[in-house]
Formats: structure tokens, C-alpha cells, sequence
């Protein structure tokens, strides 16, 4: 970038903004937290508006496709004692629990549902085999569940009387003094402004929280992805043509070891998979593709996963190794299209040179690039890996976290979601964690979101400002939820039993 041009300034005239909403709570995104925090502040008797930049409600559940994984590893039955492996061992609960249910029953399929298996469902945190989101109930999972997601989302939103205002950006919280006072909104119809007592920043990259100016932090490896879909797939070649060619040849592994970073992600941009190597190669030497993009000093990479194979289509996501500053607006703006032409390159090369993709052509991408960390508020006090590992608890808990691999969970502080000197906000989802253990799971943002909205609709029925909620009025409502707060033993620590 020209360094005269990054000195260079216009002056913004002042001018009145129309106010297009003056509420009780504005939440900026409907992502899974957003719309979470929306519903359950709706519900709560907050008159309530989400802003989103998309048409579609969802976020990385609507949308963004789903871009990987589940949210079925949050649910269990309960009576079961092998639960070490599951991310959320006290299952979801409140309005989480009853979207899964009803995403579920809202599938196309759901006629096929059993008589006992619609019990299981109805029956708080049970996970029903082939009846979980992600997996689209034997249809065409991500892409099937995705527009489910948002139409169940938009219904529950309507019926807590929530305003959607879509295809509209969130732009500058209105400031007075250190209180967010509500959001300057881009529209077709021009910036508008929208009023509120409590703001909740559920844009997954702590956007408002910093043009509030509240302190955050940027982690700049935020491993990004594209969810992708190719049409016309012949699975049962590939799969075969796959098996045939499990063991790469040597050769072909030594010139990946040269030619491709050594670096890994979930999405392994090392190399290819091995029966995909040969034919890598071929069209590397041809100049026609390259595996693993490099891209500056980040390396994009692409997977495809068996069980996104449904129907005549194939699905994967890319993933990114590197540092990437969401700060930057033309870094940001360079990896979205570096990531689209990547996948478009990818369906060429798999239509030329993969045996059942023959007839293939890309279908759809995500709108935007799915993100596992960048910025998130410094709260009053943030959650931590250590946290998790030493099974830390909190008198101002809003659920319990476990990542899976840790032999017992800590609970999530409310301190978590508030700005440690700003006021008439609070951050909901993934702009309130940290990058580090699993916190950004859809069941622990959407647990995460719940409790905004629910704080939010105390705080702004109280008249009071988030930091001075009264805890156990929200923990109260909470628990009113079926919100796993903990065990019944921890409830009475904490004087809720």
C-alpha cells in the first residue's frame, strides 16, 4: 500500500441520522450466539432487534453452511457413563435445546422420525443417533440443515416478537461519554440509527466492542475457512478410485515434502491426500493447480470429508495457515477472494483429473469466510484454557464448558461477556473468547448467547448497567431455562438450591 495514501484523510461532515429503532436491546449479528441472545431477550420481555449483513439468519449455521462439525457432541443421555468424549457432558438446555429439536422436526425427511425417537427428542439434552444437526438425517447434511437452521431461527425470532434487520451492516456503536447508547446502522435506505439500552456484540469479531473502544485482543492465526459444494459426483467412483489408491507412490511423496509447506491444520495443506497425489502433481507441472495455495505468507489448503458425500453432491472447506490481522480490511478482503478462486481452481482440477467427478461442477459457496478466532473482547474477566484445565468455578457461572479432553469442566464466568470499562454493552459467541480450547463450539456460543440475552432484557427492565446485574436474578432465569448451571451439588454452593 502507497504509505501517502495510508496518511491521507477526509473530513466526515456532521448530520442528524434518522432513528429507525428505539429498543431495549440491539444485537449486532445473527450468528448462532446472536440469534440465541436475541430470542432469549425477546422472550424475556425486551422489545429486541438483530442487525445482520446477510439476508439469512444463522451465521455459520445458516448461511456459512456449517463449514464442519456438529452440534449434536453437546447433547447426552443422560444415564450413560462414557461421556469423557463429549464436548458438553451437562447437555444444552433453554432455547438451544428446543432449536435442535425443532430444526430436527422441521427437516424434509421428518415424517421418518419414529414415534420413540420424536420422545428422546422432546426429552431435554438427548442425542438421537441419525437425528442430529450436521448430519442432515441422511440427506445433504451441512446444506440441507443450514436453511433449516435459519427458518427455525427466524420463526422462534418471530414469535418473541424480535425485529430482523437484515441486509443491513452494523457500523459505530452511538457513544455518550464511555456508554454505548446503540448502533449507526448502513442501509439501502442510508445510515440509520437504532437506540438501545444494552447492545450485545455477537459479530464474532468484537466489531463493536472495538469502535466502542473497549479493550481487545486480535489473535492473528484464525485458521479461515470456505464451505464449498460440488454437484453431479459420482460417490461410489470416487470412493473406489480412493481405495484403489490409498498408498501414495514415493516419489510423489517426496516431491510433496519439497514442494509443499510443512505446516499443518485440520485441513492438512502438507499435502493432498494420497490418492489425490499423483494427480496434484500432474496439474502443479502443468501450472493448471496448485494444492496448497500460498497466498503472502499464509498457505490455503482443502479438504474434502467422506461423509459430505449425499445425493450426486460433495462438499469440503478450505482452511488457511498463516497470520491474518482482521484489523486489515484488504488482508481480510485478499484472503475471501484468494479462498473463493481456490475452490474454483479445485473444481476445474477435480472435474479433469478425479475419477467421479468427471461430470462435476461447483454448486455454491459460503458468503463469507468462517472464522476460529481474530478479535474478542478483554473482558472483566476472560475465560482461559487454564480455567478448563484446573476446573475453575465462579460465583457469577452461566454454564459449565468442558472441552472433551479435560476430566472436568470450569464454568463460564458473566464477567466474560463485560467490557472491563465500557458500559451498555456486552459481547455474546465467539467475540468473547479467546482462541485457545474449544469455547467457540455452537453449543457453548449458543449457551454463551442465551445468557446475553437474558442478562441484557434484566439489565435494561432494571435500568441498571451490565456490570451491575444482580447475578442471581440472571442465573435464576437461567436455571428457569433448564440452563446446566451444574450439578446439584454446585447449585447449592452457589445458593440456587
Amino acid at each position: 500500500m502507497n504509505e501517502s495514501v495510508q496518511r491521507m484523510y477526509v473530513e466526515e461532515p456532521a448530520k442528524r441520522v434518522p432513528v429507525l429503532y428505539d429498543v431495549d436491546v440491539v444485537v449486532a449479528g445473527s450468528g448462532i450466539a446472536g440469534s440465541m441472545a436475541a430470542i432469549a431477550a425477546g422472550r424475556h420481555g425486551a422489545r429486541t432487534v438483530v442487525v445482520d449483513r446477510f439476508g439469512q439468519l444463522g451465521g455459520n449455521m445458516g448461511p456459512g453452511l456449517w463449514g464442519g462439525g456438529t452440534l449434536h457432541l453437546s447433547l447426552t443421555k443422560g444415564e450413560k457413563d462414557d461421556l469423557a468424549d463429549l464436548v458438553c457432558r451437562n447437555g444444552m438446555g433453554g432455547i438451544p435445546d428446543e432449536f435442535h429439536r425443532r430444526a430436527v422436526f422441521a427437516r424434509p425427511n421428518a415424517d421418518a422420525i419414529t414415534d420413540d425417537q420424536r420422545r428422546e427428542l422432546e426429552e431435554a439434552h438427548m442425542n438421537v443417533p441419525d437425528l442430529r444437526l450436521g448430519t442432515g438425517g441422511g440427506l445433504s447434511g451441512y446444506i440441507v440443515d443450514s436453511f433449516v437452521a435459519s427458518h427455525v431461527l427466524l420463526e422462534m425470532m418471530d414469535e418473541a416478537g424480535v425485529e430482523t434487520l437484515t441486509s443491513a451492516y452494523a457500523a459505530d456503536p452511538i457513544m455518550e461519554g464511555r456508554t454505548v447508547k446503540g448502533l449507526y446502522v448502513e442501509t439501502k435506505s442510508g445510515r440509520v440509527a437504532v437506540k438501545a439500552k444494552v447492545v450485545i456484540d455477537a459479530t464474532g469479531q468484537a466489531d463493536v466492542a472495538c469502535r466502542a473502544g473497549a479493550a481487545v485482543i486480535n489473535i492473528t492465526r484464525p485458521n479461515l475457512g470456505l464451505y464449498f459444494a460440488l454437484n453431479r459426483v459420482d460417490a461410489e467412483k470416487y470412493f473406489r478410485f480412493r481405495d484403489a489408491n490409498a498408498e501414495a507412490d514415493p516419489a510423489d511423496l517426496e516431491w510433496a515434502k519439497r514442494t509443499f509447506t510443512s505446516e499443518k491444520n485440520e485441513a492438512d495443506p502438507y499435502a493432498c491426500p494420497p490418492h489425490m497425489l499423483k494427480a496434484a502433481r500432474k496439474a502443479y507441472e502443468a501450472g493448471e493447480f496448485e494444492f496448497a495455495r500460498k497466498v503472502g505468507t499464509c498457505v490455503i489448503s482443502l479438504v474434502l470429508k467422506d461423509d459430505h458425500f449425499r445425493d450426486g453432491l460433495a462438499a469440503g472447506r478450505t482452511g488457511t495457515v498463516g497470520e491474518i490481522d482482521f484489523a486489515d480490511a484488504k488482508g481480510v478482503a485478499l484472503m475471501e477472494r484468494e479462498h473463493r478462486e481456490h475452490v474454483y481452481r479445485f473444481a476445474t482440477f477435480a472435474r479433469n483429473y478425479i475419477p467421479g467427478f468427471e461430470d462435476s461442477y461447483l454448486l455454491l459457496t459460503s458468503p463469507f469466510l468462517g472464522a476460529r478466532g481474530g478479535r474478542y473482547l478483554q473482558g472483566i474477566r476472560p475465560i482461559t484454557g487454564d480455567d478448563v484445565r484446573a476446573g475453575r468455578r465462579f460465583d457469577d457461572a452461566i454454564y459449565p464448558f468442558s472441552n472433551g479432553s479435560a476430566k472436568d469442566s470450569c464454568d463460564v464466568p458473566y464477567r466474560s461477556l463485560v467490557p472491563k470499562e465500557t458500559d451498555g454493552l456486552l459481547a455474546a459467541g465467539r467475540s468473547a473468547f479467546v482462541y485457545g480450547p474449544n469455547f467457540r463450539s455452537r453449543y457453548s456460543a449458543m449457551l454463551n448467547g442465551q445468557a446475553a440475552g437474558v442478562a441484557a432484557a434484566i439489565c435494561a427492565k432494571d435500568n441498571v448497567q451490565p456490570r451491575n446485574l444482580d447475578i442471581k436474578k440472571l442465573q435464576k432465569a437461567l436455571l428457569a431455562l433448564r440452563c446446566p448451571l451444574g450439578t446439584p451439588e454446585r447449585l447449592k454452593e452457589l445458593g440456587l438450591a
